[in-house]
Protein backbone atom coordinates (compact mmCIF):
# COMPACT_ATOMS: atom_id res chain seq x y z
CA UNK A 1 0.00 0.00 0.00
CA UNK A 2 1.02 3.23 -1.01
CA UNK A 3 2.09 6.31 1.58
CA UNK A 4 -0.77 8.55 0.62
CA UNK A 5 -3.61 5.57 0.51
CA UNK A 6 -2.10 4.49 4.00
CA UNK A 7 -2.43 8.18 5.13
CA UNK A 8 -6.06 7.67 3.17
CA UNK A 9 -6.83 4.89 5.65
CA UNK A 10 -5.21 5.84 8.23
CA UNK A 11 -7.75 9.61 8.46
CA UNK A 12 -11.02 7.05 7.37
CA UNK A 13 -9.95 4.67 10.36
CA UNK A 14 -10.10 7.49 12.76
CA UNK A 15 -13.16 9.70 10.94
CA UNK A 16 -15.26 6.64 12.27
CA UNK A 17 -14.44 6.81 16.32
CA UNK A 18 -16.57 10.00 16.26
CA UNK A 19 -19.01 12.23 15.01
CA UNK A 20 -20.86 11.58 11.57
CA UNK A 21 -23.79 14.07 11.07
CA UNK A 22 -24.98 12.30 7.23
CA UNK A 23 -27.95 14.65 6.20
CA UNK A 24 -30.85 13.85 3.26
CA UNK A 25 -33.31 16.37 4.13
CA UNK A 26 -31.65 19.37 6.06
CA UNK A 27 -35.29 21.60 6.74
CA UNK A 28 -37.08 20.56 9.65
CA UNK A 29 -40.48 22.34 7.98
CA UNK A 30 -40.09 20.86 4.49
CA UNK A 31 -42.15 17.76 3.21
CA UNK A 32 -39.80 15.33 2.62
CA UNK A 33 -38.31 15.64 6.14
CA UNK A 34 -41.91 15.10 7.88
CA UNK A 35 -43.21 12.69 5.21
CA UNK A 36 -40.39 10.79 5.85
CA UNK A 37 -40.93 10.63 9.85
CA UNK A 38 -44.49 10.35 9.78
CA UNK A 39 -43.82 7.13 7.44
CA UNK A 40 -41.22 5.65 10.17
CA UNK A 41 -43.62 6.14 12.90
CA UNK A 42 -46.42 5.09 11.60
CA UNK A 43 -44.10 1.83 10.75
CA UNK A 44 -43.25 1.43 14.10
CA UNK A 45 -46.90 2.04 15.50
CA UNK A 46 -48.08 -0.52 13.24
CA UNK A 47 -45.23 -2.90 13.93
CA UNK A 48 -45.14 -3.19 17.04
CA UNK A 49 -41.28 -1.85 16.97
CA UNK A 50 -41.41 -0.63 20.14
CA UNK A 51 -41.58 -4.00 22.03
CA UNK A 52 -40.36 -6.75 19.45
CA UNK A 53 -37.16 -6.77 17.22
CA UNK A 54 -37.26 -5.30 13.61
CA UNK A 55 -36.29 -8.16 11.17
CA UNK A 56 -33.96 -7.62 8.21
CA UNK A 57 -37.24 -8.51 6.14
CA UNK A 58 -39.12 -5.70 7.85
CA UNK A 59 -36.31 -2.59 7.84
CA UNK A 60 -36.31 -3.70 3.48
CA UNK A 61 -39.93 -3.15 3.73
CA UNK A 62 -39.27 0.08 5.54
CA UNK A 63 -36.60 1.03 3.04
CA UNK A 64 -39.23 0.40 -0.40
CA UNK A 65 -41.88 1.89 1.44
CA UNK A 66 -39.78 5.23 1.77
CA UNK A 67 -38.25 5.12 -1.06
CA UNK A 68 -41.24 4.98 -3.28
CA UNK A 69 -42.75 8.45 -1.70
CA UNK A 70 -39.23 9.92 -2.44
CA UNK A 71 -36.89 7.76 -4.89
CA UNK A 72 -33.55 8.35 -4.62
CA UNK A 73 -30.44 7.10 -6.96
CA UNK A 74 -29.96 4.04 -4.67
CA UNK A 75 -30.76 2.43 -1.65
CA UNK A 76 -27.57 3.54 -0.03
CA UNK A 77 -29.43 7.38 0.50
CA UNK A 78 -32.33 6.07 1.37
CA UNK A 79 -31.18 4.32 4.30
CA UNK A 80 -29.16 7.47 4.96
CA UNK A 81 -32.56 9.40 4.87
CA UNK A 82 -34.14 7.13 7.48
CA UNK A 83 -30.82 6.85 9.85
CA UNK A 84 -30.61 10.57 9.81
CA UNK A 85 -34.16 10.86 12.03
CA UNK A 86 -32.09 8.48 14.14
CA UNK A 87 -28.87 10.69 14.31
CA UNK A 88 -31.24 13.90 15.52
CA UNK A 89 -32.63 11.98 18.44
CA UNK A 90 -36.73 11.02 16.44
CA UNK A 91 -36.29 7.57 16.58
CA UNK A 92 -34.46 4.76 18.19
CA UNK A 93 -31.74 2.64 16.73
CA UNK A 94 -33.15 -0.59 15.43
CA UNK A 95 -36.70 1.55 15.18
CA UNK A 96 -37.35 0.52 19.21
CA UNK A 97 -40.27 3.36 19.61
CA UNK A 98 -38.83 6.94 18.93
CA UNK A 99 -38.83 10.32 21.28
CA UNK A 100 -42.20 11.41 22.89
CA UNK A 101 -41.98 14.42 21.20
CA UNK A 102 -41.58 12.99 18.04
CA UNK A 103 -45.41 12.79 17.40
CA UNK A 104 -46.49 16.56 18.75
CA UNK A 105 -43.30 17.46 16.27
CA UNK A 106 -45.39 16.25 13.79
CA UNK A 107 -48.85 17.46 14.70
CA UNK A 108 -47.13 20.98 15.41
CA UNK A 109 -48.84 23.55 12.98
CA UNK A 110 -46.65 26.36 14.27
CA UNK A 111 -43.26 26.59 13.11
CA UNK A 112 -41.62 28.30 15.84
CA UNK A 113 -43.30 26.20 18.46
CA UNK A 114 -41.98 23.09 16.25
CA UNK A 115 -38.59 24.19 16.01
CA UNK A 116 -38.31 24.44 19.78
CA UNK A 117 -39.73 20.83 20.13
CA UNK A 118 -36.73 19.76 17.67
CA UNK A 119 -34.26 21.64 19.58
CA UNK A 120 -35.53 19.53 22.69
CA UNK A 121 -35.51 16.48 20.87
CA UNK A 122 -32.14 17.27 19.13
CA UNK A 123 -30.14 18.31 22.44
CA UNK A 124 -31.85 15.73 24.77
CA UNK A 125 -31.17 12.42 21.98
CA UNK A 126 -29.10 13.80 19.25
CA UNK A 127 -26.87 10.60 18.66
CA UNK A 128 -25.10 11.38 15.41
CA UNK A 129 -23.17 8.22 15.26
CA UNK A 130 -26.23 6.10 16.28
CA UNK A 131 -27.90 4.44 13.01
CA UNK A 132 -30.39 1.87 12.39
CA UNK A 133 -27.73 -0.91 13.59
CA UNK A 134 -25.55 0.87 15.48
CA UNK A 135 -26.57 1.82 19.38
CA UNK A 136 -24.51 4.66 20.38
CA UNK A 137 -27.37 6.66 22.42
CA UNK A 138 -25.33 7.27 25.42
CA UNK A 139 -22.93 9.30 23.38
CA UNK A 140 -25.10 12.43 23.50
CA UNK A 141 -23.11 14.52 21.15
CA UNK A 142 -25.01 17.68 20.62
CA UNK A 143 -25.64 17.62 24.42
CA UNK A 144 -22.07 17.61 24.92
CA UNK A 145 -21.43 20.55 22.26
CA UNK A 146 -24.38 22.92 23.80
CA UNK A 147 -23.10 22.35 27.28
CA UNK A 148 -19.66 23.20 26.42
CA UNK A 149 -20.87 26.16 24.84
CA UNK A 150 -22.89 26.94 27.87
CA UNK A 151 -19.80 26.81 29.81
CA UNK A 152 -17.40 28.66 27.25
CA UNK A 153 -19.72 31.57 26.58
CA UNK A 154 -18.69 31.12 22.48
CA UNK A 155 -17.88 28.93 20.11
CA UNK A 156 -16.01 29.44 17.05
CA UNK A 157 -16.25 27.11 13.64
CA UNK A 158 -12.64 25.89 14.83
CA UNK A 159 -13.91 24.66 18.13
CA UNK A 160 -16.67 22.85 16.37
CA UNK A 161 -14.40 21.22 14.29
CA UNK A 162 -12.69 20.41 17.79
CA UNK A 163 -15.63 18.92 19.29
CA UNK A 164 -16.36 17.10 16.00
CA UNK A 165 -13.29 14.56 16.30
CA UNK A 166 -14.06 14.39 20.30
CA UNK A 167 -14.82 10.58 22.03
CA UNK A 168 -17.56 12.74 24.58
CA UNK A 169 -17.51 9.44 26.66
CA UNK A 170 -13.92 10.19 27.88
CA UNK A 171 -14.75 13.52 29.43
CA UNK A 172 -16.96 12.91 31.93
CA UNK A 173 -17.72 15.86 33.35
CA UNK A 174 -19.84 16.40 30.03
CA UNK A 175 -18.23 19.33 28.27
CA UNK A 176 -15.39 20.78 27.14
CA UNK A 177 -12.73 23.31 28.65
CA UNK A 178 -11.49 26.07 26.43
CA UNK A 179 -7.67 24.76 26.54
CA UNK A 180 -9.58 21.18 25.32
CA UNK A 181 -11.25 22.67 22.41
CA UNK A 182 -7.48 24.32 21.32
CA UNK A 183 -6.03 20.59 21.64
CA UNK A 184 -8.98 19.08 19.73
CA UNK A 185 -8.80 21.77 16.79
CA UNK A 186 -5.07 20.95 16.30
CA UNK A 187 -6.07 17.19 16.02
CA UNK A 188 -8.90 17.90 13.55
CA UNK A 189 -5.89 19.72 11.54
CA UNK A 190 -3.87 16.97 11.37
CA UNK A 191 -6.34 14.48 9.82
CA UNK A 192 -7.62 17.50 7.65
CA UNK A 193 -10.91 17.10 8.69
CA UNK A 194 -11.75 20.33 8.21
CA UNK A 195 -11.43 19.21 4.25
CA UNK A 196 -12.81 16.15 4.65
CA UNK A 197 -15.87 16.53 6.54
CA UNK A 198 -16.98 20.40 5.83
CA UNK A 199 -20.32 19.43 4.91
CA UNK A 200 -20.72 17.76 8.23
CA UNK A 201 -19.71 20.51 10.08
CA UNK A 202 -22.41 22.95 7.78
CA UNK A 203 -25.26 20.52 8.41
CA UNK A 204 -24.26 20.73 12.28
CA UNK A 205 -24.16 24.45 12.42
CA UNK A 206 -27.63 24.34 10.44
CA UNK A 207 -29.48 22.31 12.83
CA UNK A 208 -27.95 23.91 15.88
CA UNK A 209 -29.22 27.55 14.39
CA UNK A 210 -32.96 26.11 15.35
CA UNK A 211 -31.74 26.25 19.33
CA UNK A 212 -33.43 29.96 21.20
CA UNK A 213 -31.34 32.52 21.45
CA UNK A 214 -28.42 30.85 19.76
CA UNK A 215 -27.11 32.60 16.58
CA UNK A 216 -23.90 32.08 14.56
CA UNK A 217 -22.46 34.97 13.22
CA UNK A 218 -18.88 35.61 11.66
CA UNK A 219 -17.83 32.26 12.13
CA UNK A 220 -18.88 31.84 15.92
CA UNK A 221 -22.02 30.49 17.56
CA UNK A 222 -23.18 31.89 21.06
CA UNK A 223 -25.93 32.62 22.55
CA UNK A 224 -27.86 36.01 22.18
CA UNK A 225 -26.81 37.60 25.78
CA UNK A 226 -23.21 36.74 24.85
CA UNK A 227 -22.29 35.04 28.20
CA UNK A 228 -21.91 31.81 29.79
CA UNK A 229 -25.43 30.52 31.30
CA UNK A 230 -23.61 28.83 33.93
CA UNK A 231 -20.39 29.22 36.23
CA UNK A 232 -17.89 26.17 36.45
CA UNK A 233 -19.12 22.81 37.25
CA UNK A 234 -22.94 23.97 37.65
CA UNK A 235 -23.12 23.33 34.11
CA UNK A 236 -23.38 19.49 34.36
CA UNK A 237 -26.06 20.17 37.42
CA UNK A 238 -29.07 17.47 37.58
CA UNK A 239 -31.34 20.04 38.82
CA UNK A 240 -31.21 22.69 36.28
CA UNK A 241 -30.20 22.17 32.78
CA UNK A 242 -29.49 25.53 31.51
CA UNK A 243 -30.21 24.49 27.45
CA UNK A 244 -33.58 22.54 28.27
CA UNK A 245 -34.17 25.67 30.63
CA UNK A 246 -33.86 27.96 27.75
CA UNK A 247 -36.24 25.91 25.59
CA UNK A 248 -38.60 25.72 28.00
CA UNK A 249 -39.08 29.57 29.00
CA UNK A 250 -38.44 30.29 24.81
CA UNK A 251 -42.07 28.06 24.60
CA UNK A 252 -43.85 29.94 27.09
CA UNK A 253 -42.75 33.24 25.45
CA UNK A 254 -43.66 32.31 21.80
CA UNK A 255 -47.18 30.91 23.87
CA UNK A 256 -47.68 34.64 25.03
CA UNK A 257 -46.83 36.37 21.55
CA UNK A 258 -49.10 33.98 20.05
CA UNK A 259 -52.15 34.56 22.33
CA UNK A 260 -51.33 38.20 22.88
CA UNK A 261 -49.23 39.86 20.97
CA UNK A 262 -46.85 40.21 23.48
CA UNK A 263 -45.24 39.26 27.00
CA UNK A 264 -47.43 39.50 29.35
CA UNK A 265 -47.70 37.65 33.28
CA UNK A 266 -51.05 34.94 32.54
CA UNK A 267 -52.08 36.12 36.12
CA UNK A 268 -52.31 39.74 35.67
CA UNK A 269 -52.19 40.45 32.04
CA UNK A 270 -49.51 43.49 32.45
CA UNK A 271 -46.18 43.60 30.72
CA UNK A 272 -44.11 42.97 33.48
CA UNK A 273 -39.86 43.05 33.49
CA UNK A 274 -38.33 39.88 34.25
CA UNK A 275 -41.40 37.60 33.94
CA UNK A 276 -40.53 34.46 35.55
CA UNK A 277 -40.95 30.95 33.60
CA UNK A 278 -42.86 29.60 36.59
CA UNK A 279 -42.81 26.09 37.10
CA UNK A 280 -46.23 24.55 38.59
CA UNK A 281 -45.34 21.13 39.37
CA UNK A 282 -42.02 21.87 40.56
CA UNK A 283 -38.62 21.64 38.83
CA UNK A 284 -37.13 19.52 41.67
CA UNK A 285 -40.44 17.25 41.94
CA UNK A 286 -39.89 16.21 38.33
CA UNK A 287 -36.54 15.48 38.22
CA UNK A 288 -36.47 13.86 41.52
CA UNK A 289 -39.77 11.57 40.45
CA UNK A 290 -37.29 10.61 36.88
CA UNK A 291 -40.00 12.62 34.82
CA UNK A 292 -37.71 14.67 32.80
CA UNK A 293 -40.52 15.29 30.30
CA UNK A 294 -42.47 17.00 32.78
CA UNK A 295 -39.43 18.99 33.82
CA UNK A 296 -39.51 21.23 30.48
CA UNK A 297 -43.14 20.89 29.58
CA UNK A 298 -44.52 24.07 28.85
CA UNK A 299 -47.53 22.97 30.22
CA UNK A 300 -45.88 22.82 33.25
CA UNK A 301 -45.69 26.53 32.97
CA UNK A 302 -46.89 29.66 33.45
CA UNK A 303 -45.34 33.45 33.13
CA UNK A 304 -45.89 35.22 35.99
CA UNK A 305 -44.16 38.92 37.40
CA UNK A 306 -41.59 38.15 39.62
CA UNK A 307 -44.17 39.20 43.04
CA UNK A 308 -46.57 36.37 41.91
CA UNK A 309 -44.21 33.71 41.10
CA UNK A 310 -42.30 34.16 44.53
CA UNK A 311 -45.98 33.39 46.07
CA UNK A 312 -46.99 30.71 43.44
CA UNK A 313 -43.94 28.94 44.02
CA UNK A 314 -44.03 28.65 47.93
CA UNK A 315 -47.55 27.55 47.23
CA UNK A 316 -49.66 30.69 48.87
CA UNK A 317 -51.46 30.91 45.86
CA UNK A 318 -53.06 28.48 43.14
CA UNK A 319 -54.86 29.17 40.65
CA UNK A 320 -58.57 26.63 39.95
CA UNK A 321 -59.17 25.02 36.95
CA UNK A 322 -61.60 28.13 35.51
CA UNK A 323 -58.31 30.24 36.05
CA UNK A 324 -59.70 32.01 39.14
CA UNK A 325 -56.77 32.81 41.76
CA UNK A 326 -57.12 30.98 44.88
CA UNK A 327 -55.78 32.80 48.02
CA UNK A 328 -53.77 30.96 50.87
CA UNK A 329 -53.42 31.22 54.39
CA UNK A 330 -49.77 33.78 54.56
CA UNK A 331 -51.66 36.39 52.02
CA UNK A 332 -51.17 39.97 53.99
CA UNK A 333 -54.61 41.23 53.63
CA UNK A 334 -52.92 44.24 51.39
CA UNK A 335 -51.78 42.12 49.25
CA UNK A 336 -55.44 39.90 49.00
CA UNK A 337 -56.88 43.01 47.44
CA UNK A 338 -54.96 43.93 44.86
CA UNK A 339 -54.47 40.46 43.44
CA UNK A 340 -58.12 38.52 44.81
CA UNK A 341 -58.81 39.19 40.71
CA UNK A 342 -56.83 37.99 39.13
CA UNK A 343 -57.41 34.98 36.70
CA UNK A 344 -55.52 32.80 33.74
CA UNK A 345 -57.32 33.31 30.83
CA UNK A 346 -58.95 30.16 28.98
CA UNK A 347 -57.02 30.69 25.84
CA UNK A 348 -53.91 29.03 28.13
CA UNK A 349 -55.85 26.60 30.45
CA UNK A 350 -55.74 24.04 28.46
CA UNK A 351 -56.37 20.33 29.57
CA UNK A 352 -52.88 19.78 29.84
CA UNK A 353 -51.88 22.52 32.08
CA UNK A 354 -55.31 21.84 34.26
CA UNK A 355 -53.49 18.31 35.28
CA UNK A 356 -50.46 20.44 36.65
CA UNK A 357 -52.82 23.04 38.34
CA UNK A 358 -54.30 19.87 39.76
CA UNK A 359 -50.89 18.72 41.86
CA UNK A 360 -50.29 22.07 42.68
CA UNK A 361 -53.61 22.85 44.38
CA UNK A 362 -53.41 19.38 46.44
CA UNK A 363 -49.78 21.01 47.53
CA UNK A 364 -51.55 24.38 47.88
CA UNK A 365 -54.42 22.47 49.73
CA UNK A 366 -52.25 20.52 52.10
CA UNK A 367 -50.30 23.71 52.89
CA UNK A 368 -53.29 25.41 53.50
CA UNK A 369 -55.18 23.48 55.70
Amino acid sequence: MGADNTKKAKEEQQYDSYWKLTVEYSDIHGTPFNNVLDLIVKFIDSHKLSSVDCTAELNKKLQDIVNRINPKEDMASVRKSINQFIKLGFVNPGYKGYHPLTKKFLLCKDEKERELIFTQIFYECGSLNSSYTNDCTDHKEVNFLLKTLAYNGQLTKNDLMGLMVTDVSKYKRGYLLPEELELQYQYALSINFDENKYNQIEYLIGFLKYMPELVYENGVLEFEDQKSVVAGNDVVSVKRDPILMRIYRKLLFEESMSVYDRLICYACHLPWKGLVASHIKPLSTCIKQQKMQEAYDKNNGLLLSPNLDAYFDKFDITFDDDGSIILGKNIPQKIREIIKDYQIDKEVLNEERKKYLQYHRNVFDAKNM
